[in-house]
């Protein structure tokens, strides 16, 4: 049967004829948990960035909030956490302040949780992602006003059915891939989206070529198919189609059917401190493999080595015999954590020490560049 799509449009008390906004949750989830996961992004003009950029942190500050929001004259990418009432207030503050300038209408993605999922608030003058630079250093900029066709979860689906085989790009990094992605979509050649160009996922250099062949993307929100796709249609793309929404929003539609989307596999990496996330309403099917043995597994952790902080996936059993440590070299590197406390999640609590960061661990008297955990030791209480 076809997927419902769990859409929920907020009220517009302005009285103004701005597009109303969407919200996208997952009913599956528990509605009753004290706090709120809110992600989206605006791709609307900012006049003036610096000025948004400490409206929004005072908003959000006022408010006890955390989470990271990057402001730019192309928008504002968002990923904040707090209480439902207080995401309620912010979801109405962007619509009324972005929404009239907004390309599109602004779609929340929304998911209850039991703890606020980022450790504090950052709100930067800052891209809404990170793009390549050419030889000399410089961004390659784009035309987002020439971007790709948006599909709703259904139109996917059937676009990725369709006889013309049209090829699927997986824009995330790629260790994002590595726990959950879309059946046809090769794990990411660049390891980071930041280096992701047409020539390193392959596709054609033909320019008739280019013009014929259709290309669908996506990833996790949304926001990086907007600059990929728009720079694809830069350089002779002309049937370029991202999913809306990214994953998050195409996992909720499915929701009201308890089980995972069809053509999904895996779980969704979330840059929180949930580290994944179940797709659909149905337990995922485990793709994740241990780096160390290959044995089945959704555990991130960064490497121990802070000098290296490779986020890999690691087995229960193979974690306390690396002691989190992705190879051998590091194990014995002069900058590591201890091996009894390697951090599974993205960040400390609200208010707590961060265990990945090196200025939790080493003694304060002693420099980055100095510090030899075999000389000097750590922290009191951080082992």
């Amino acid at each position: 049967s076809r997927a419902e799509t769990s859409l929920i449009a907020c009220v517009d008390t302005t009285g103004s004829a701005t597009p109303q906004p969407i919200l996208s949750i997952n009913p599956q989830l528990d509605a009753s948990l004290p706090y709120r996961n809110l992600a989206f992004y605006v791709i609307s003009p900012v006049a003036d960035s610096d000025a948004a950029v400490e409206e929004h942190r005072a908003f959000l500050g006022e408010r006890g909030m955390v989470g990271r929001v990057y402001i730019c004259a192309d928008g504002i990418n968002a990923q904040v956490s707090g209480t439902t009432k207080q995401c309620e207030e912010y979801r109405g503050y962007c619509h009324a302040t972005l929404g009239a300038g907004a390309s599109s209408p602004i779609l929340f993605k929304e998911d209850p949780v039991p703890e606020l999922s980022y450790p504090r608030l950052r709100v930067k003058h800052r891209r809404l992602v990170s793009q390549t630079a050419d030889e000399g250093g410089r961004d390659l900029r784009v035309d987002l006003a020439d971007r790709g066709v948006d599909l709703t979860p259904e139109e996917w689906e059937r676009m990725l059915a369709s006889p013309e085989t049209p090829i699927v790009l997986d824009v995330r990094n790629d260790y994002e891939w590595d726990v959950g992605r879309f059946d046809r979509a090769e794990r990411p050649s660049p390891s980071t989206f930041s280096e992701s160009d047409e020539n390193a996922y392959g596709l054609p250099a033909d320019p008739e070529t280019r013009e014929q062949t259709p290309v669908m993307m996506y990833c996790t929100g949304g926001i990086r198919c907007e600059y990929f796709s728009a720079r694809l249609k830069a350089n002779g793309f002309k049937k370029v189609y991202k999913l809306q929404g990214g994953i998050q929003h195409y996992g909720n539609a499915y929701a009201k059917e308890q089980r995972a989307p069809p053509h999904w596999q895996g779980s969704l990496f979330v840059f929180d401190r949930r580290n994944t996330v179940p797709l659909g309403g149905a337990e995922s099917n485990v793709v994740g493999k241990c780096l160390h043995c290959g044995s089945p597994t959704e555990t991130f952790v960064n490497c121990g080595n802070i000098d290296c902080n490779k986020l890999h996936l690691v087995c229960k059993a193979c974690l306390p015999v690396t002691g989190g440590f992705c190879c051998e070299p590091c194990s014995s590197a002069p900058r590591r954590r201890p091996l009894a406390d390697p951090a599974l999640t993205q960040g400390a609590p609200p208010g707590g020490a961060d265990p990945n960061r090196l200025s939790s661990i080493k003694p304060r008297n002693i420099g980055r560049k100095e510090f030899d955990v075999d000389a000097h030791g750590y922290r009191e209480g951080a082992q």
